[in-house]
């Protein structure tokens, strides 16, 4: 007589993954034109944005199952490292503005620009290495991922620029940076929107 062993079959969650990266796309879509056209206040909630980005990272390559390979590893990795400094300059800036002034106040915006050059510069480097990776897995729409980095491109790249020009900043260069967070959004929607149906892992 024959004994089979039957292993039972887990499934693991989806989890907040999808819900996350949803939410902070709406923000990237929202966000932008509420700060151009309503309140600069609300740029606070970019900060918000960042830190769901943040948090569905990993979710976002488990999904992929290892598929993306190094480029998705070390853009991971860069993305959230460049990323969470610039969440915490946005998010710590009217604090500091509040505590110190005089020449120190200075001395101070002169070290967060040369952070959050820096930082930029490596969530650059960061989202194209993750957006080569999640094709490379093709496990999300491509179009949605090249939509969200080319998005993420120009708002990154126009803003380095806005901040290097010297006097009055030209219109277009202001536009430029929140019409790339829109662009993003909309393609971090679409990835959101794909990853409800990724199948969820299965476990024994």
């Amino acid at each position: 007589m024959t004994t089979e062993t039957i292993t039972p079959t887990r499934t693991r969650r989806r989890g907040l993954t999808p819900y996350l990266t949803l939410a902070a796309g709406a923000l990237f879509v929202a966000v932008p034109p509420i700060v151009e056209l309503v309140t600069y206040d609300a740029f606070a909630l970019m900060g918000l944005a960042g830190v769901l980005v943040l948090a569905a990272l990993p979710g976002l390559r488990r999904q992929q199952r290892g598929a993306d390979g190094r480029a998705g590893s070390w853009g991971c990795r860069l993305t959230m490292g460049g990323l969470g400094t610039l969440v915490l300059l946005i998010l710590s800036g009217d604090l500091v503005d509040a505590v110190v002034s005089g020449g120190v106040q200075t001395v101070v915006e002169a070290l967060f620009m040369l952070v959050g050059g820096a930082a930029t510069l490596a969530l650059l480097l960061g989202i194209v290495l993750f957006s080569v990776g999640m094709t490379r897995a093709g496990v999300f729409p491509p179009a949605a991922i090249w939509v969200f980095l080319g998005g993420m491109v120009l708002a990154l790249v126009s803003e380095l620029l806005e901040q290097s020009l010297q006097g009055p900043v030209p219109w277009l260069a202001d536009t430029l940076p929140p019409l790339g967070f829109v662009v993003a959004g909309f393609g971090l929607l679409t990835i959101g929107r794909a990853a409800l149906d990724v199948a969820p892992e299965r476990r024994t």
